[in-house]
């Protein structure tokens, strides 16, 4: 899934053939090829996700923009690091309620129950 900067199809053949990763973006209101709605706003929902994840990863912690290392393997270290975190974070969240930034306690609804 890419921006709309990225829609030009020579660029995604390209990135096609050199990787074998499929490219998909959303159209232009001006093209003549549309995609179907329904797969439009799945993008959308997957976008507004992804953004998201980004944007909390971003304002907790350390900014991974901003970020010194002098190796390659040391900013992949800490970019994994960082996603690990914010993995276990929400998972104590969803699991068991606790919220680390705040270190309170809600209570968890049991799996297959509705309010």
């Amino acid at each position: 899934m890419a921006d709309k900067g990225f829609i030009s199809t020579d660029w995604q053949s390209e990135i096609s053939r050199t990787t074998g990763n499929r490219v998909s973006t959303a159209k232009r209101v001006n093209q003549h090829q549309q995609t179907p709605p329904v797969f439009e706003r799945l993008l959308q929902h997957f976008r507004e996700r992804i953004e998201g994840v980004f944007n909390e990863v971003q304002n907790t912690g350390r900014n991974l923009e901003r970020l010194l290392r002098k190796k390659v393997e040391g900013l992949c270290v800490h970019v994994a690091a960082k996603m690990a975190s914010h993995t276990l974070r929400i998972l104590l969240r969803q699991l068991f309620g606790i919220n680390v930034l705040t270190f309170e306690q809600t209570p968890v609804q049991p799996f297959g129950q509705l309010t």
